[in-house]
């Protein structure tokens, strides 16, 4: 009797325990489904995220963490790349495995690389190459590497890029995996002076690129170039045209506008005005979203060039106009990465000798520790103890001495107002320089001081003092651009350097930064005073690319402001009398 109600009871549990295990089972299955058809039918996989999202509570923490992804996978794919961040960033911080963190983290490159964000995309994808060794998933662990590849492409980093692309050649044995390695490579020897590609080498890559159209298509246009470079124009025009419109179905925009840009310009070679005319046209209007890349900026050229064959002035002008502009833009944006790229390597040797330090101290500590056990284990060494410990104490003391001397010399920021000091300020400030020198690109300068500044010290004290500098960077950085390089030289003297930047935007960002400096609200110090600054501005045109030469010049104009009566700014000029002009009157303060 017992026997048989134990039965019942066991029965009943199971009628209790099955539906709840067929349900976790449900729910993982519409995880797996929608990960495997996220980017091929968005429909489906919307409509099953809303039914698990619907489902939450069921969930357990990583399938939980697991569709948060997927979420903020949707989220980008609708074009809100911001929000989509925000979640990754979320899941990379909580208690997720490691593979999903690693996963958020390549998702989180991606839409910084699609933004344009190479500053933050640079600073997570060194902490994603750090991780991929620690990562189990093969598949995955080449998707890092194609990313690498990929994003220092991107930036015009093509040395990194055909590293990583090389790595993915070697270690993979997946044929997609392979097409997209020897895509990223040659695009990293085409794009790099010093090599040459290879004609036998990059059909090769076309054959085994033969199930990824878009891939084949990107290789081919090598080819054509390489054609069009060697006057080969027409056999790159059949080339292009060939396989134009197995491009046009794909519908990647990118390429289309690169084959179409091509298609132009062979063309335009061969004197086939009115066709070259067409495909440059269909290039402007297929890049509406992508206005700056390298295939508008050709086909506005081209449009000019054949406007001015055909005496057509007025046309030829605004095609001119457009180019020039679209042209000024797309040397922005490589001097954008330039920058980006440097200011990322900068930081990892900064946090490189801060972990050289730590290291250093730790090792000092377990020596520390070391010395005392064998103090207690041996009374009899007590003597040799206290030497080796004083022997050990002087060079480990000296090797820590020289370390906080070698962090002393690598310090960059000025502790008051965080922003750069003079010594590194001289560093970066001689590396834009010598850039925009090559580059033949614009470079201001800005320099002012605060006016009166000793008068506030003397009246409500330094406390007061360091608050006003404070907020004046804090106002003047509200101003300025990412690329820009703010210094304090010493004092409440500061600088700008802006490079790629010309005088009159420099002296539009001088006059919002006075205003700014001027409507500073102080009662938060604990008193009323007025915070007021003059301002002197220079340009490499005019002063040259010395740093030393635009500093003096940029402060004789400070200067200038001071004796005009403060408040206001001056643009430096050469000039026989013995007081510099301003601009004009909009740029001065009564």
């Amino acid at each position: 009797m017992n026997s048989n109600k134990l039965n019942v009871y066991i029965f009943n549990l199971l009628l209790l325990l099955f539906p709840a295990l067929l349900i976790a089972n449900d729910l993982n299955d519409m995880l797996l489904e929608a990960e495997e058809i996220k980017s091929n039918n968005p429909v489906k996989f919307s409509s099953l995220l809303e039914t698990l999202n619907t489902k939450l509570n069921s969930l357990s923490k990583q399938q939980a963490n697991h569709l948060k992804y997927l979420n903020a996978y949707e989220i980008a794919f609708a074009g809100d790349t911001t929000k989509a961040i925000a979640i990754l960033k979320d899941i990379i911080n909580s208690d997720a495995t490691q593979l999903i963190k690693y996963r958020s983290r390549l998702s989180i490159i991606n839409f910084h690389g699609y933004d344009r964000n190479w500053a933050d995309g640079l600073s997570n994808l060194k902490v994603l190459l750090e991780e991929l060794p620690k990562i189990n998933n093969e598949q995955y662990q080449k998707d890092g590497l194609a990313l690498a590849a990929m994003f220092y492409n991107q930036i015009g980093q093509y040395s990194l890029g055909l590293t990583y692309a090389n790595q993915l050649e070697n270690q993979t044995k997946d044929a997609r995996q392979n097409c997209l390695a020897k895509m990223f490579k040659f695009e990293s020897i085409f794009y790099t002076t010093d090599l040459k590609v290879n004609p036998i080498e990059i059909n090769s890559a076309i054959k085994a690129c033969n199930s990824e159209p878009i891939a084949a298509n990107l290789l081919r246009t090598y080819v054509a170039e390489m054609h069009i470079e060697d006057e080969q124009f027409e056999s790159a025009n059949t080339l292009l045209l060939k396989h134009v419109h197995e491009v046009e179905s794909a519908k990647y925009v990118r390429l289309i506008v690169r084959f179409y840009s091509l298609i132009a310009e062979t063309y335009f070679k061969q004197s086939d005005f009115e066709r070259s005319s067409l495909y440059s046209k269909k290039t402007i209007e297929k890049a509406i979203n992508i206005p700056t890349t390298q295939g508008v900026i050709n086909a506005y050229k081209f449009l000019y060039q054949i406007a001015k064959e055909q005496k057509d002035f007025p046309t030829s002008l605004l095609a001119h106009e457009k180019y020039s502009q679209l042209n000024q833009l797309h040397t922005d944006e490589i001097t954008a990465k330039h920058f980006a790229y440097q200011l990322a390597e900068h930081k990892s040797l900064e946090q490189q000798s801060k972990i050289s330090l730590l290291n250093e101290k730790n090792t000092l500590l377990e020596t520390k520790q070391a010395l005392s056990k064998a103090e207690v284990a041996n009374t009899r060494l007590i003597v040799m103890v206290l030497i080796i410990s004083l022997l050990l104490f002087t060079f480990w003391g000296g090797r820590l001495y020289k370390a906080h001397k070698r962090i002393k010399e690598l310090a960059e920021f000025d502790a008051l107002t965080g922003i750069f000091n003079r010594g590194h300020f001289t560093h970066v400030a001689t590396s834009a320089l010598s850039y925009c020198k090559s580059a033949k690109q614009d470079l201001s300068v800005i320099m002012f001081d605060l006016d009166h500044f000793k008068s506030i010290n003397d009246m409500y004290g330094h406390a007061t003092g360091d608050w006003a500098l404070k907020e004046t960077i804090k106002v003047c950085q509200n101003v300025g651009r990412k690329n820009d390089v703010f210094a304090r030289l010493g004092g409440e003297e500061f600088c700008i350097l802006l490079p790629s930047c010309h005088i009159r935007s420099a002296a539009l960002v001088a006059e919002h930064c006075r205003s700014a400096i001027e409507d500073i609200v102080t009662e938060a110090s604990g008193h009323d005073f007025k915070i007021t600054a003059s301002f002197g501005i220079t340009d490499a045109k005019t002063s040259g690319f010395e740093l030393e030469k635009l500093l003096a010049d940029a402060d004789e104009a400070a200067y200038d402001s001071k004796k005009s009566g403060r408040n206001r700014i001056t643009v430096f000029t050469i000039n026989e009398e013995p007081e510099q002009k301003q601009l004009d009157n909009s740029w001065s303060i009564s």
